[in-house]
C-alpha cells in the first residue's frame, strides 16, 4: 500500500487499515508516505491513540483540503483542537463520538480561531455537550446559515431543550436526537414547542430506560410534546418523521370529536355565542380555566376559538418498538374537510428489497416499496394498494459508489 500511495498524488478518498487513525507503528510507512505523497486528502480520522498527529495538523501545513473529519475517544485539549479545526478552511462535516467534549470547545475565545462553521455536526456519546453551548455556536450568522444537518445520540442535549436550538438554526433541514429517559416530561411554562420553518426530516428516538423501578409511562409527556408541536403547524417543511413509539401515527389523527351545539357547562359558561369555527375545533368542548390543566400543552382558552390544530398537509411516518428489528411504515394525511377525522395508513414494515448498503443506516428508505391505506372519512379504513414504481434491475451498488454516467454521488462520508 505504500508503494501505491507513493505515486498517486492526486489521491482524495482512501481506505486504510485501523492502525492509520491509531498511530500504530506498524503503520508508520504507510502514514509517512500519505501525509508526504498524498496532500489532497478529503477525509480523515483520529482515534484513540493519535493525539500527536492531530497536533501536527494544527500546524497547518498537512492536508489542508480537509472536508470530512471524524474524532473518537481521543484526549486532547481545546486549544490544540481549535487551532487543527482552524487549519482546515474547507472543513464542512465533523463527527465527534465518545469524547470528553463540552461546551467550551465551542465558545468564542480571542485567543483561538474560531470553531469553523459546519454544514454537518454529529455527536455520539458526548454528555457535556448541551443546548446551551450548541446555541452559542450558532449565535455567529456564519454558522447559522451553514448548519444543515445536526445528529445528537446520547449527549446532554434532551428533547424538551430542542427548541433552543431550532431558534438559531434557520437553515437546519435534517436533525436527529437519540436520547434515553429515565425522569417525565418536565413541566414548565418556559418550554416551547417545537418550531421551525426549514426542518424537513426528524429522528426523534426517544426510548426509556431499563433502570429497575422505572415508570413505564415515562415516555408518553415525550411524545406528546411532539404530537403538540406537529398538529400546531409549527413545522410546516416537516416530510419524513423517525419516532421509536409504534402507535404514534395515530395520535396525529385521533384528535376529540367536535362538541354538539347543545353541549354547555353552567359552572364555566362563558357569554357570547359561538362561532360555527370553534363548534368545529377538538379544543371547543374545553371549560373555562378555573381549574389548573394537567396537560402542559393544552391551548388556551384565549386561542380556543381560532385554534385549527391538525395536519396541513400529508407526514411519512417511520415507527418502530423498542423490541422490533425494522421501520415500519405509515402515511398520515390531513382531514379533507372541516369536521372530519384525518387518516393515518396502518403501520406495515418496510422492504428492505433494493436498499444495497443502505442498510448499515436504519431510516434509510431509498428504493423500498410502500403501500398505503387511506382513510374513508367517516373514522374507518379502505386499503387501496399503491402504484409501484418501476423494479430496480440491480441493488448492488446503490449507495457508496457513484455509477458512471450518474450526476449525483451516494457517497456516504462516514462509511
Amino acid at each position: 500500500m505504500a508503494r501505491t500511495v507513493a505515486v498517486t498524488p492526486n489521491l482524495r478518498y482512501i481506505d486504510l487499515p485501523e492502525g492509520i487513525f491509531q498511530d500504530d507503528v506498524s503503520c508508520n510507512t504507510l502514514k509517512q508516505e500519505i501525509q508526504g505523497r498524498c496532500p489532497d486528502l478529503r477525509k480523515m480520522t483520529y482515534m484513540r491513540g493519535s493525539e500527536r498527529s492531530l497536533e501536527l495538523l494544527a500546524g497547518g501545513r498537512l492536508w489542508r483540503n480537509l472536508e470530512v473529519l471524524e474524532l473518537s475517544k481521543l484526549t486532547i485539549d481545546s486549544t490544540i483542537l481549535r487551532h487543527a479545526l482552524g487549519s482546515l478552511p474547507n472543513l464542512h462535516a465533523l463527527k465527534v463520538t465518545d469524547m470528553v467534549f463540552h461546551d467550551q470547545f465551542l465558545e468564542h475565545n480571542d485567543r483561538l480561531p474560531p470553531f469553523p462553521p459546519l454544514k454537518e455536526m454529529i455527536f455520539k456519546n458526548v454528555s457535556n455537550i448541551t443546548a446551551d453551548g450548541i446555541s452559542n455556536y450558532l449565535f455567529r450568522s456564519v454558522t447559522q446559515d451553514a448548519l444543515e444537518t445536526l445528529s445528537l445520540e446520547n449527549t446532554g442535549v434532551h428533547p424538551y431543550t430542542l427548541q433552543q436550538i431550532l431558534s438559531t438554526a434557520p437553515n437546519l433541514k435534517h436533525l436527529t436526537i437519540i436520547d434515553t429517559v429515565s425522569t417525565s416530561f418536565p413541566v414548565g411554562n418556559n418550554i416551547q414547542p417545537l418550531s421551525s420553518a426549514s426542518l424537513e426530516t426528524l429522528h426523534y428516538e426517544v426510548s426509556s430506560s431499563t433502570e429497575p423501578n422505572i415508570y413505564t409511562g415515562t415516555i408518553d409527556g415525550y411524545y406528546a410534546y411532539l404530537t403538540s408541536s406537529l398538529i400546531s403547524n409549527l413545522l410546516p417543511s416537516l416530510h419524513e418523521l423517525y419516532v421509536r413509539n409504534p402507535d404514534f401515527p395515530e395520535t396525529l389523527v385521533d384528535l376529540a370529536p367536535p362538541a354538539p351545539a347543545f353541549v354547555s357547562d353552567p359552572d364555566n359558561f362563558v357569554p357570547g355565542p359561538k362561532s360555527p369555527a370553534s363548534l368545529r375545533s377538538p379544543n371547543s368542548f374545553m371549560p373555562n380555566n378555573r381549574f389548573s390543566s394537567n396537560n402542559p400543552f393544552a391551548p388556551s382558552l384565549n386561542n380556543t376559538a381560532t385554534a385549527s390544530p391538525g395536519l396541513k398537509k400529508p407526514l411519512v411516518v417511520y415507527s418502530k418498538g423498542l423490541d422490533e428489528e425494522e421501520w415500519n411504515f405509515s402515511r398520515v394525511k390531513p382531514a379533507a374537510q372541516h369536521g372530519r377525522r384525518g387518516s393515518a395508513s396502518a403501520p406495515r414494515p418496510v422492504s428492505s428489497y433494493g436498499l444495497g448498503s443502505g442498510l448499515a443506516s436504519p431510516w434509510t428508505t431509498k428504493g423500498a416499496r410502500q403501500s398505503v391505506i387511506v382513510g374513508n372519512g367517516f373514522g374507518g379504513f379502505l386499503a387501496i394498494p399503491a402504484e409501484d414504481g418501476p423494479r430496480p434491475s440491480s441493488s448492488a451498488g446503490e449507495k457508496g459508489h457513484k455509477r458512471v454516467g450518474s450526476t449525483t454521488s451516494q457517497y456516504d462520508m462516514w462509511r
